[in-house]
């Protein structure tokens, strides 16, 4: 097998969306594999709407927040992220979303 061979993308067959949230759509797709193996898979794909993630650096420092991850439904320790409201920018969303989940905004 070359590596040209190895590295083919799979046929994508069908996509159908099997449900929807405010943040994202599931989708099931079909995908079949250049060696004629065919398998469904699940993917999340983003909403409309575009999002902001901020790594706030003071002082050498990085500027973490302790929010509640349902996934793991436990607290843990990330980066200030939120979506970016319509009619605002990305800076603007940032900023935002610093002041709203860490206390304070950038400078620059």
């Amino acid at each position: 097998m070359t590596m040209s061979k190895s590295l083919q993308k799979p046929t994508i067959l069908n996509v159908e969306t099997v449900a929807r949230s405010r943040l994202f759509n599931v989708e099931s797709v079909d995908l079949e594999f250049s060696n004629g193996v065919r398998r469904v898979y699940e993917r999340m794909r983003p909403s409309t709407r575009e999002a902001v993630m901020i790594v706030p650096i003071v002082d050498d420092h990085i500027i973490l927040i302790r929010e509640y991850a349902v996934g793991t439904e436990s607290y843990e320790l990330g980066f200030s992220k939120g979506l970016i409201d319509p009619g605002e920018s990305v800076l603007e969303a940032a900023n935002r979303e610093l002041k709203e989940e860490v206390g304070f905004g950038a400078q620059n």
